[in-house]
């Protein structure tokens, strides 16, 4: 019969027991719990039998004595994260973990912490605990759900491994953007429109050729960042008018410029362009190969790789440089601000408008699920559909206020 033993300062022993071995041996399980009050009458009692009925369910599981901190840098970073994460996203989510989670909860026994104990940590990383303590800023939702994934994975992955019983991370709600960050969000701009395009093409035709058919081939393409910077001219196919995507240029964990896998299978493909667009990029081509022709020995950095988009010595650009020189493009011809990822939404906005059903534009974004495409990028109306091809409604020669170099 189940029992227990007061070992002071709100301490108490719980005692399972589960009879005797073939050797005639007692066999017992315990446990320790800590009350802050005195235990009301007959409660010990029922802890303890609550705690052998555990012990015999099998629903109860012995202490680890390991640490969050141990498990996490250990065990669930070497056998989880380095295999199933790639070398950006394992980045800025161990920076997270050493910078949030170790933090609160690297101290904790990892089968001691509880759901409430996480639940009022996430409280007071919310918008109005900031506001209550003006010493800290609000977290960003995108920020709190970072947080949120990172911890549910590391649970989850424990759980996975039957290192602890319960998931404490069940019962704690994903983080939902507050008041104010939903009022930023309806306010910011997410797209261009049709005549804000034009503009920002018009305005490109004064950039250098590499940034100018960068940002169009972004807009007209649908292009992540990191895909585009990675085209080499082995992936354009100039017959057929595409482009084929097969890598990204990111970070590693050390935070340098790599190629990396693309974000899914379905982000593998080709993508359609216009026949204009080709056609300058080959021109773009003639004119990087005569460069190269003419560099002293020593002064191309490219190896063997093909990049159609580099500073002018072969090498790679750094993920975060085509936002940066984006931001100063809008600055520089007072473009309407939107981020440079806001180029893909435009895309699949514009392509709804000039008549492309919704499996067109899945495709030609290489989203791997259809209410991806329909969720976040047709979330607003586009006005009235139309029959025009999109690809010849921005075709520079067809616009006013410049004409296309077709020299070779």
């Amino acid at each position: 019969m189940a029992n227990w033993q007061d070992k002071g300062n709100g301490k108490y022993k719980l005692i399972a027991e589960l009879g005797y071995d073939a050797k005639g041996k007692r066999m017992r399980e315990f446990t320790t719990i800590t009350l802050d009050r005195k235990p009301r009458k007959g409660e010990l009692d029922l802890e303890a039998a609550k705690f052998e009925d555990a012990v015999k369910n099998g629903t109860w599981q012995k202490p680890l004595n390991m640490g969050f901190e141990e498990f996490v840098l250990n065990d669930w970073k070497k056998n989880y994260a380095d295999i199933e994460m790639g070398d950006y996203t394992r980045k800025n989510v161990m920076s997270l973990i050493k910078c949030r989670l170790i933090p609160e909860f690297g101290r904790y026994q990892l089968d001691r912490i509880s759901t409430i104990q996480i639940v009022r940590y996430f409280t007071s990383l919310s918008e109005p605990a900031a506001r209550k303590d003006k010493r800290k800023g609000a977290l960003s939702t995108n920020t709190l759900i970072n947080i949120y994934k990172a911890l549910k994975s590391i649970f989850d992955t424990a759980k996975e491994w039957k290192l602890i019983v319960r998931n404490p991370m069940d019962g704690v709600k994903r983080p939902k953007p507050g008041k104010s960050e939903l009022r930023k969000m309806k306010n910011r701009k997410k797209s261009y429109t049709s005549e804000e395009v034009e503009r920002a093409i018009t305005a490109l035709y004064n950039e250098p050729d590499t940034w100018k058919l960068y940002f169009i081939g972004v807009l007209l393409g649908g292009y992540r960042r990191g895909e585009f910077l990675a085209t080499e001219w082995p992936d354009c196919d100039f017959d057929n008018n595409q482009i084929y995507v097969g890598k990204q240029i990111t970070l590693d964990e050390e935070g340098r410029s790599v190629e990396g896998e693309v974000k899914t299978i379905e982000s593998e493909g080709y993508v359609p362009m216009p026949s204009w667009y080709m056609i300058e990029l080959r021109l773009y081509k003639r004119r990087q190969i005569r460069e190269r022709m003419k560099m002293k020995p020593g002064e191309w950095k490219g190896g063997d790789k093909r990049y159609a988009f580099h500073s002018g010595y072969g090498e790679k650009y750094y993920p975060n440089t085509p936002s940066l020189r984006w931001r100063r493009i809008l600055d520089k011809y007072n473009l309407p601000r939107i981020r440079l990822h806001d180029l893909r939404h435009t895309t699949a906005l514009l392509l709804r408008k000039y008549g492309a059903d919704l499996k067109t534009i899945q495709s030609q974004l290489r989203h791997s699920r259809l209410a991806t495409t329909t969720d976040i990028y047709m979330e607003r109306d586009t006005g009235p559909i139309g029959e025009e091809n999109l690809f010849e409604v921005f075709d520079p020669k067809k616009q006013r206020g410049h004409q296309m170099d077709t020299t070779s």
